[in-house]
């Protein structure tokens, strides 16, 4: 278990800073405002949100990954499902909420890594 759960905090790493690009400007509202010259269209107001559910599930499936052989099938979907949506929250919270910092964020996400693989192993 302590293999799985420190290549899981790896793939945290790896997803959450180095593979992340463009979705962590797209994922914040601030950046679409700053990107139509300090409004952003109705048509694009939501967009920022489709961003920060592909970064969520992304990371989700990235983090997760070592265990979708050792889990059932059904466990491995709830545990992507949970965890995307938790990791959408955190991140807007600290991208557009404001009301967390990267330490809080990081944080949280440490933990859902942690009770994951808690319920998983």
């Amino acid at each position: 278990m302590t293999h799985t759960i420190m290549l899981m905090l790896l793939l945290h790493h790896v997803a959450d800073y180095t593979l992340q690009g463009w979705l962590a400007d797209g994922k914040q509202k601030s950046w679409w405002d700053k990107a139509f010259g300090g409004t952003t269209p109705p048509k694009y107001r939501n967009d920022y949100k489709c961003a920060l559910l592909c970064h969520s599930l992304y990371w989700a499936l990235a983090v997760f990954a070592p265990i979708w052989w050792s889990a059932p099938r059904g466990t491995v979907l709830v545990v992507l499902g949970v965890n995307t949506v938790l990791h959408y929250v955190v991140d807007d919270l600290k991208a557009n909420e404001k009301v967390i910092c990267l330490w809080t964020d990081q944080v949280f996400h440490w933990l859902q890594i942690l009770v994951t693989a808690a319920f998983c192993c």
